[in-house]
C-alpha cells in the first residue's frame, strides 16, 4: 500500500516547512486527513537559497537567504538576515569573514555603483592610512610637549643646573626639547 504525504507551510510567509505522511479518515477509508496549513501539492525541488511558498492553490519558489548576513550600505551596519526573497534594496549580502572585517575596518569599505567594495588597495585608502599615522603621531608629539610644559614650569621655580661641564639647565634642556617638538610637530602638519 503507497503511503500519501502531506506537505506543510508556516503561517507567516506560507514557507515550506516539512513533509509528513497523512492519516486515513477512520470514517472514509477511502479519504486521508489534511491538517491546517498544509496540502497534498508536492512542492517544486529547491536548489540552495531557495524555499517554496505556497499561494492557496500552486508552490512558487523565493530566494532564501535567512541567517546569512547583509550590510547596510550606507551605514554599514551588519544584520541577519530574517526575511524570505531578495535581499532588500539598500542591503548587501556579505560572509561572516566580511562581515567581521567591516566591523573592524568601515573605512576599508565605500559605497560604489550601490555596493559596498574593498579599497584596500587603492592609492585613496592608502592615502587615508597614510593621515591617520600623521594624526596619531602628531596626537602623541602634543602629549609630550604638554609634559615637558609641566617639567618646564618646575624648572623655572627650581632652577638648577642639568650638566655641570656645560652649564646647562633643566630649563634649557626642556626648552631645547619642546623646541624639536614644535618642529616635528610643523612637519607632521605640513604633510
Amino acid at each position: 500500500m503507497e503511503t500519501k504525504y502531506y506537505y506543510s507551510y508556516n503561517t507567516e510567509e506560507n514557507a515550506f516547512s516539512g513533509k509528513f505522511p497523512a492519516l486515513k479518515n477512520p470514517r472514509r477509508q477511502t479519504e486521508y486527513l489534511l491538517p491546517a496549513m498544509a496540502t497534498f501539492v508536492k512542492p517544486p525541488k529547491t536548489k540552495k537559497n531557495e524555499i517554496a511558498i505556497w499561494l492557496g492553490d500552486s508552490w512558487i519558489i523565493k530566494s532564501d537567504f535567512r541567517d546569512l548576513k547583509q550590510v547596510n550600505i550606507e551605514t554599514k551596519e551588519i544584520s541577519n538576515i530574517e526575511y524570505i526573497g531578495s535581499i532588500k534594496s539598500g542591503f548587501q549580502m556579505v560572509s561572516d569573514k566580511i562581515a567581521e572585517d567591516i566591523q573592524l575596518n568601515p573605512d576599508k569599505y565605500k559605497k560604489i555603483k550601490n555596493q559596498l567594495v574593498d579599497i584596500s588597495e587603492t592609492v585613496e585608502y592608502k592615502e587615508f592610512l597614510h593621515q591617520q599615522e600623521i594624526d596619531i603621531k602628531k596626537i602623541e608629539v602634543e602629549k609630550k610637549l604638554i609634559d615637558l610644559d609641566a617639567k618646564r614650569v618646575r624648572a623655572m621655580c627650581e632652577p638648577t643646573i642639568k650638566d655641570e661641564s656645560t652649564g646647562e639647565t633643566w630649563l634649557d634642556y626642556y626648552n631645547s626639547e619642546a623646541q624639536k617638538l614644535r618642529e616635528e610637530l610643523k612637519r607632521l602638519n605640513e604633510n
